[in-house]
């Protein structure tokens, strides 16, 4: 990375005159690292004629789009396009959380897609394996590839609490804990350092834990209806996070049996987007090289 300095110089007529210098400027942060490594893949994409993506991605429970602060901007700058929306009741999104169904999800989802002229490459984490599922569903034909991130791979017929009911010791339910109205729920305040942010700099968990909101519980209850006509005509990948505390790699590697996908693999724990964003974001490329437009 370079910036050019202005300088002045003293002539032999003792008149001032100025030149550009240009001058190397080292990555003063471990981001800043991170940034120019993506613009020097973005430069080897360019020699090799290899194109761009659009990355729609998806947030789990509780959370919202800022827990892809740190991926977005890698993918920007390796010359994609990325976007990371709230969903219904989380974030900055101010729909009661109590009202809110997998509906309001793909809704929101759909309306995103629907705006974009370009096939996207749509990738959810966590409890976001549900939506992002049924929105295949819906529309199949803006997607060039759906990304499970240590995410919920449901069956049709199947919900979220089923899934995760594949492994009834599960930390994840173990930790829950729901309204007394019976429709949004957290976690265990104590349990979560360990059950998403194990492998994250103190920093990054304290942010984290502090925004996160209470859950819709119908996202979890709602059954998928899924077709191998729509949904099974999507070219699936699976991002298992080894070390993951909430949704096991044992659980992971259950759900890629039962609904086959292309897997890819990452040592981390539940928020790779927080501990090993570079990383992520390699296979994210690995993912876009892989996945021509198609043809629907």
């Amino acid at each position: 990375m370079h910036r050019q300095l202005l300088h002045r110089r003293r002539g032999a007529d003792g008149r001032g005159r100025d030149r550009l210098r240009q001058v190397r400027r080292l990555p003063r942060h471990a981001a800043d690292a991170r940034l120019l490594r993506a613009r020097r893949r973005r430069a080897h994409r360019r020699r090799k004629g290899l194109g761009v993506a659009t990355f729609l991605l998806v947030h789990g429970a509780c959370t919202g789009g800022w827990c892809w602060e740190k991926v977005v901007p890698l993918l920007e700058a390796a010359g994609h396009k990325a976007c990371a929306p709230d969903l219904p009741g989380l974030g900055k999104d101010q729909t009661p959380p109590a009202n809110v169904t997998l509906a309001d999800n793909v809704e929101k989802l759909a309306r995103l897609l629907d705006k974009m002229e370009e096939q996207v490459i749509l990738v959810g984490h966590s409890l976001g394996g549900i939506t992002i599922s049924q929105l295949a569903e819906a529309r199949r034909r803006k997607l060039k590839a759906l990304v499970y991130l240590c995410a919920l791979l449901p069956t049709s017929g199947k919900c979220g609490k089923d899934m995760t009911g594949l492994e009834p010791d599960a930390m994840f339910r173990l930790s829950r804990q729901v309204s007394p109205d019976g429709k949004t729920y957290t976690f265990a305040r104590d349990k979560l350092p360990s059950l998403f942010y194990a492998d994250v700099s103190p920093e990054d968990r304290y942010k984290a834990m502090e925004r996160l909101r209470p859950q819709p519980l119908s996202i979890s209850t709602t059954p998928v209806t899924l077709t191998e006509e729509r949904f099974g005509s999507v070219p699936r990948w699976y991002i298992e996070c080894t070390h993951d505390n909430a949704i096991r790699i044992n659980l992971q590697r259950t759900m890629v049996k039962m609904t086959p996908s292309k897997v890819l693999k990452l040592e981390c724990g539940h928020s790779p987007f927080f501990s090993n964003p570079e990383e992520l974001v390699e296979h994210l490329e690995t993912i876009a090289a892989a996945s021509p437009t198609r043809d629907v």
